[in-house]
């Protein structure tokens, strides 16, 4: 039980979690109306960005564990089940696009990790040496897409 405590003592990265998040719901929704020319309900969109997100526990939290890859390994695999059933088993559509459908699933796990890695490399002052980025700004940015992207997504009503 020590070892699994001692595990779980990492240095806390919100922000990197928070500045990714947006700009991967952003991508899933552009990639999916735009490339796949297909319109989903925005509650789905939500919910896998969400389930995307909480990769972030497992990555940040028990990676030294010992029990860290088949917890990782199994949480994929419960990921693209749900991704599955969510975005493409529905689909009135040809099996190639289905298939198309299914592995932008891995474009969008690395739209969510692309702009996490760069806030961390930022803010550690390794994306341009010797400018750190403070982690507030992060936070401020990531706050303001989300307001602005509930505030676009909201329903008229005059």
């Amino acid at each position: 039980m020590q070892s699994l405590l001692e595990s779980l003592k990492v240095e806390p990265q919100f922000p990197e979690l928070a500045f990714g998040t947006w700009i991967a719901y952003l991508f899933l929704v552009f990639m999916w109306k735009r490339l796949l020319k297909i319109e989903q309900e925005g509650w789905k969109y939500a919910l896998i960005t969400v389930a995307g997100g909480s990769f972030y526990i497992i990555n940040h939290y028990f990676m030294r564990a010992s029990f860290y890859n088949f917890l990782h390994n199994s949480y994929l695999v419960v990921f693209l089940i749900v991704y599955y059933y969510v975005f493409v088993k529905h689909l009135k559509a040809s099996a190639l696009k289905k298939i198309m459908a299914f592995f932008s699933s891995f474009l969008f796990t690395v739209a969510y990790m692309l702009p996490e890695s760069l806030a961390r490399l930022a803010v550690k002052g390794k994306l341009i040496p010797g400018v750190n980025v403070p982690e507030f700004l992060f936070l401020l940015i990531s706050f303001l897409a989300c307001v602005g992207i509930i505030l676009a997504n909201r329903k008229r009503q005059f």
